[in-house]
């Protein structure tokens, strides 16, 4: 991301000196602080007409931070939230989407730490995506703005561009006291490098807010050979920026977004390590993924059942040396790549007749390769990654829209502008206004999820037209099967509400057919939840005949998947309530249907 381009300090002196004389002429300027006035209400601010034609700069950022000294920053983020609204439903989308971010902004610097801290604990719990100890510092009964420092607090105001980048990549996850002084603390150890790196910096913010879980980066090595710690924040950017400009990247790191760069930030291996890899692998990007296979695999662990990793060194260059099983070589293959400066992604997956490990990279072209070691005869149907970001398993939707980058494009940044603003006015129990704010967004663009989620927010009672909406949905995104199944699920979700049982079912089946063939976890996640509902709600015999009809419906080629996630279930619930032989019984029609073949790791599993 380019930096700004620095104005003449005559041309900067004129330009606030227009701004300090229309304050002046409002009486709204005092002692060097924005002593902005609404009409009727004494002391409250309110933000010049003359400054709204466009976006923030210098001059503009330290009025609005001196403001804030005076009224507190959620007054300022009233007085700029009700200027861009202002200029929004005035058709002024550029200058309001500038005003929207500095109004985030705002929200953000006055959000009592201790407070926000709470609720982002709670909803970290409610996502399950607890595991990693608490952020540090401990949160201060104090606004989130008092620590940072009022050089950051201006500059990012002031900022078009990074704030654009920033708000596009947070997310309801991200710890904000942390992701905010990170970026301070980078910014202040070197400004220059942050300027050149400016997404290099956001994706350290973002995936550096709080400490990885212990199933990361896998779970089959001992946390007292691999500790699961991320390096210092002000380290890990030091060492990629490092890694760019000796020309020892395969990347121009200046030339990804921050959303391909989480992938190349999440360090697990120690710097030394990322070193001898940058020095011992020399394979091309075009050829990144022979990393994987460069790594002897050991047939005897296999046989053996030795599936963690049997020794005290885990090193890149030992496991180089000793070779390794799969998981091994995954993670072999996706920390070669980052200490080149390549987003990876460590996959597993089950398959016919067991499971496997793989990894995915960001190619030449800026194209995503998500296959690198997978065995396509096996019908690895899917895998599961983690989205450093949030530290749980990164859904396929976002490798897709990862892979199309239309998130660069104009028309996506300006449907975001809209879906902004449709859900301030939401909030506001303006529904028409957000109704029609949130269609604009999906003009623009059909892949902003916000403005979809948002219109089913609006029509949240269960009945017809929520469910045409979410039709509508799926239809729009019926490229994207993980999602239309989600929207279709709403559908059955509003008949099961409204009484229809019958329909709802069917739709569900409708569901599980729709996927099978193309993708089968998707048909097997519907499968599971009726399971999950017969088994909380049904008799045993029931339970069993439902098992019946769905494993001969769905159950041949399904593999590891089926057994995972509808008979193995099924068989804990029946061994909890003492119905062994039962259970004896949906385990040898699995073996049987799904192929467990003496052997095989699913064949000892089952057995």
């Amino acid at each position: 991301m380019s930096s700004r381009r620095p104005r003449s300090s005559l041309a900067t002196a004129r330009r606030f000196a227009a701004i300090r004389r229309g304050l002046i002429s409002l009486g709204l300027f005092c002692g060097g602080l924005v002593g902005l006035r609404a009409a009727g209400t004494e002391g409250s601010p309110t933000i010049p007409a003359a400054w709204l034609s466009r976006a923030p700069g210098p001059a503009e950022a330290a009025l609005l931070d001196a403001g804030a000294v005076k009224h507190g920053w959620p007054a300022m983020a009233r007085a700029t939230r009700n200027a861009a609204t202002g200029l929004y439903l005035n058709r002024q989308l550029a200058a309001a989407g500038a005003w929207y971010r500095a109004a985030r902004w705002a929200e953000m610097f006055g959000e009592n730490e201790m407070a926000y801290s709470k609720r982002w604990r709670d909803r970290i719990q409610a996502l399950g995506l607890g595991g990693g100890p608490e952020p540090e510092p401990r949160a201060a009964d104090a606004p989130i703005s008092a620590r940072l420092g009022s050089s950051f607090r201006q500059g990012v105001l002031a900022d078009a561009e990074l704030s654009a980048a920033f708000f596009e990549l947070l997310r309801e996850e991200d710890y904000l006291p942390g992701v905010l002084s990170i970026l301070d603390r980078l910014r202040t150890a070197d400004s220059a490098a942050f300027a050149d790196y400016t997404s290099l910096a956001l994706a350290v913010a973002v995936v550096y807010d709080r400490a990885p879980p212990v199933y990361w980066p896998h779970s089959q090595v001992s946390p007292h050979v691999l500790p699961r710690r991320l390096p210092d924040a002000e380290a890990a950017f030091s060492f990629l920026v490092a890694t760019d400009r000796a020309g020892k990247s395969l990347h121009r790191l200046r030339q990804l977004d921050a959303h391909e760069l989480r992938f190349a930030v999440d360090l697990a291996a120690s710097f030394d390590d990322l070193g001898w890899a940058q020095a011992a692998v020399r394979t091309p990007l075009a050829r990144l993924g022979d990393t994987y296979s460069s790594i002897n695999y050991k047939t005897a662990r296999l046989v053996e059942g030795i599936f963690d990793w049997p020794g005290t060194d885990y090193s890149l260059a030992t496991i180089k040396k000793e070779g390794g099983i799969c998981v091994d070589q995954g993670y072999f293959a996706t920390q070669a790549g980052k200490a080149r400066g390549v987003p990876t992604l460590l996959f597993c997956g089950a398959g016919l007749d067991g499971r496997h490990a793989w990894f995915g990279y960001l190619g030449a072209g800026r194209r995503w390769r998500l296959d690198a070691g997978r065995y396509e005869e096996q019908k690895f149907i899917t895998g599961i990654a983690i989205d450093p970001q949030t530290w749980g398993e990164i859904s396929d939707h976002e490798l897709a829209f990862l892979t199309e980058g239309f998130r660069r494009q104009p028309g996506y940044l300006a449907s975001r502008v809209h879906s902004g603003f449709a859900n301030w006015l939401f909030e506001e129990g303006r529904k028409p206004e957000a109704t029609a704010a949130a269609r604009a967004a999906l003009a623009a663009e059909r892949r902003n999820l916000d403005a979809w989620d948002l219109l089913l927010r609006i029509t949240n009672e269960p009945g017809r037209p929520r469910e045409e909406l979410a039709r509508e949905a799926a239809r729009n995104l019926q490229a994207y099967p993980e999602l239309q199944a989600g929207y279709l699920g709403l559908v059955a979700d509003s008949l099961r509400t409204r009484g229809e049982t019958a329909a709802a079912e069917q739709q569900e089946r409708d569901i599980a057919r729709r996927f099978q063939a193309r993708r089968a976890d998707l048909s097997l996640r519907q499968i599971a939840e009726q399971m999950a509902r017969a088994i909380e709600t049904l008799p045993v015999e029931r339970q069993m005949q439902l098992y019946r009809g769905l494993l001969r419906q769905f159950g041949r080629g399904a593999g590891v998947g089926f057994y995972d996630e509808v008979a193995r279930p099924l068989v804990m619930s029946l061994m909890k309530s003492g119905h062994f032989k039962e259970a004896r019984t949906v385990l040898s029609m699995a073996a049987e249907t799904l192929g467990a073949n003496p052997g095989s790791q699913f064949g000892d599993e089952v057995r």
